[in-house]
């Protein structure tokens, strides 16, 4: 029997054809074979140049973060995807360290920014990820910052970790909404990331993400179908917060993202009727 996602019909969401369980399995079996026969074969230049970036290029490690963008890009091609990029003229110019803010509604958001965004940068993420075999392995080698949610002393050395890292001139990337969205809908932001930016001093840029959460809902292990039509919009970078206004870059950060977001994955509206 044929399915479809279950998310509200949105003329500007990209349409995902009807499928059956045979088909889900298919498309999962082929993204988990994808992904891992795209890292073993990543794995034989990354090796020396792993090596290469810790002996000339410790603090940075961009040669690596190259590998983690073709493993990404190579992975979703195999799959079949098609994702756009649209208002790359707003991108910084690559040896200027940012902050990448994206809302955040599926695991192929990680997929899409790594494979398709055109600079090279580092996540903040789960240490979940970075235990995954070969995958996160990678993404350890390239010094990406790995966060234990329940843990304030990681919390904390993270908070440092991605200071000194965003000093060094590298980018991070961070879902300044600290989850997936469950229903695609964008969500409040965390306060974090942008004193983050605030304390080293470098400007942010928002980041619409639209689509994403139809092909891999949160809770799949992988996508239902190949991602089609996805979009990825980059926004104007935001000036350097200052320190104790950092909720002024917050609140401007999200009202850019949400300017491209279609009304399914804007929050919905209070119900401030009165009730009987």
């Amino acid at each position: 029997m044929a399915v479809a996602a279950s998310f509200p019909p949105d003329r500007h969401l990209p349409s995902v054809p009807a499928t059956n369980t045979f088909n889900r399995v298919l498309t999962g079996i082929r993204f988990a074979a994808a992904t891992y026969v795209v890292a073993v074969v990543y794995y034989v230049p990354l090796i020396p140049l792993t090596i290469y970036s810790m002996l000339f290029d410790n603090e940075r490690r961009a040669a690596v973060d190259w590998i983690v963008q073709m493993w990404a890009r190579g992975t979703l091609t195999l799959l079949g995807s098609k994702i756009s990029v649209e208002g790359t003229e707003n991108l910084p110019d690559p040896s200027e360290g940012v902050l990448y803010v994206p809302n955040h509604c599926s695991f192929l958001d990680i997929f899409s920014l790594s494979g398709y965004l055109p600079r090279r940068f580092k996540y903040v993420s789960k240490i979940e990820i970075l235990r995954i075999p070969l995958i996160g392995w990678a993404m350890r080698f390239a010094k990406h910052i790995a966060i234990r949610r329940t843990d304030r002393a990681s919390q904390l050395a993270t908070f440092k970790d991605a200071v000194r890292c965003l000093e060094s001139g590298s980018s991070l990337v961070t879902f300044a909404e600290g989850t997936r969205s469950k229903d695609g809908r964008i969500m409040d932001f965390k306060k974090g990331p942008f004193t983050m930016a605030a304390r080293a001093k470098v400007r942010v840029v928002p980041i619409s993400i639209i689509g994403t959460h139809i092909f891999q809902p949160p809770g799949a292990l992988v996508p239902y179908a190949p991602p089609r039509g996805v979009r990825i919009v980059i926004h104007p970078p935001l000036p350097a917060p200052a320190e104790k206004k950092e909720m002024a870059t917050l609140k401007a950060a999200k009202t850019a993202i949400e300017s491209a977001l279609p009304p399914s994955m804007l929050p919905l509206e209070p119900d401030v009727a009165p009730r009987a």
